[in-house]
């Protein structure tokens, strides 16, 4: 009797777990398990799918390519591929182009209906147009073929371009006084040959120069160029700190089409006209000198260099807080000389490491504002004793 009600007792244990508790997989986060619990019954109706159709007749659709590259192509051309389809079925296939991804693209059926082991083509017709880029194309084939009915066929390329220049170029960072400079490739994929014939802009102190290139140089590698230029280009007179400017090129082609222009951003930096030389420096937040204890006298120890113009005389401009002290001294180098900054023994607890209250070094030319540079100082003095 006790047995039978424990296998009782078992049994409704087991219907309870199987009622009240729900697998999820292992491993799928829980956002993800719907797609995940979709894919699945997908994978099982199109395994149901196939199971079906072997044990039926069906037309069998069979193709050795979906995708043709054409490579590079001329612009305003018109070009072709065909694609082969098969029906490796027992059934007549039924196929019809749905639709295409543009209205350049053309998908042209053979035949409509072919028989078991016959096979037919699609024909996609493309016109490149004018634009210099990468393009790919599709058309959509629908067959009744119960496990391919829908086909993706694609077409690809590159057109080739009349000219091509780059959007950017950066001008190496450059000392004050000196120029910016850098240089850039202008190449043709169509013209046997042109000219860079004007550059305009704004940029201050602007020079260039152009050459020819030879179209197997190395810079031109993987380009399909037929012609190229170089062009060198230099600013000068800029401030310190970033600056850009648009540069507009004139080019002639020498098979009597007309110019075409192309434009160019520029941009670059001129650099502080002093700089900072330490070990313990970083180059944006500056010195930190860290926590200090009171009563002792430290020193900090900086080259100061100058970028152009060494026969200039550079002393200390400002020190915060004015708690610190600093002082510049010249070093043998013309334009160099070492820099102290020095908390005093009698130094009162102070600290200046908060985002908004860092202290500073500022040196210069005390005659000409604009020839000078500084550094931010974070620390804090403290009194063990109080």
């Amino acid at each position: 009797m006790f047995g039978l009600l424990a296998i009782v007792a078992f049994a409704a244990l087991a219907v309870l777990l199987t009622t009240t508790v729900t697998y999820h997989p292992f491993g799928v986060p829980e956002g993800l398990r719907e797609k995940y619990h979709n894919k699945v019954a997908e994978l099982e109706r199109h395994s149901k799918l196939a199971s079906q159709a072997n044990e039926i007749t069906r037309p069998a659709v069979v193709m050795n390519e979906k995708t043709f590259d054409f490579g590079m192509v001329d612009p305003h051309a018109t070009i072709s591929h065909s694609f082969i389809v098969r029906n490796q079925g027992e059934l007549p296939l039924q196929l019809s182009v749905r639709e295409t991804s543009c209205k350049c693209t053309v998908g042209e059926l053979q035949n409509n209906l072919v028989v078991p082991g016959d096979q037919t083509t699609i024909t996609m017709t493309w016109n490149t147009g004018y634009q210099a880029d990468e393009y790919e194309q599709t058309a959509l084939v629908a067959t009744n073929d119960p496990l391919n009915s829908e086909i993706e066929l694609k077409v690809k390329g590159v057109v080739r371009a009349e000219c091509i220049a780059p959007e950017n170029i950066g001008l190496k960072t450059a000392d004050p006084g000196k120029p910016a400079e850098s240089d850039f490739v202008v190449y043709s994929q169509l013209w046997d040959d042109f000219e860079v014939a004007a550059i305009e802009t704004q940029l201050k102190g602007f020079q260039w120069t152009a050459e020819p290139v030879a179209p197997d140089d190395i810079s031109l590698l993987d380009t399909e160029a037929m012609s190229a230029w170089r062009v060198r280009v230099s600013s000068s007179g800029n401030p310190r700190g970033r600056f850009s400017g648009k540069m507009k090129l004139t080019i002639n082609p020498f098979d009597g089409s007309q110019p075409v222009t192309r434009e160019v951003t520029a941009y670059g930096k001129v650099r502080a006209p002093i700089s900072f030389i330490s070990p313990d420096i970083h180059r944006t937040t500056g010195l930190d000198i860290g926590t200090l204890i009171a009563g002792k006298e430290y020193l900090f120890h900086l080259v100061v260099r100058s970028r152009s113009e060494p026969q200039r005389d550079i002393e200390v401009l400002g020190v915060k807080p004015d708690e610190l002290d600093a002082s510049i001294q010249p070093l043998g180098q013309p334009g160099s000389y070492k820099l102290t900054l020095r908390v005093p023994k009698d130094c009162p607890m102070v600290a200046f490491n908060a985002n908004h209250k860092h202290g500073y070094v500022e040196v210069g030319d005390p005659d000409d504002k604009a020839f000078s540079n500084w550094f931010p100082v974070l620390g804090a003095v403290i009194d063990l004793d109080d």
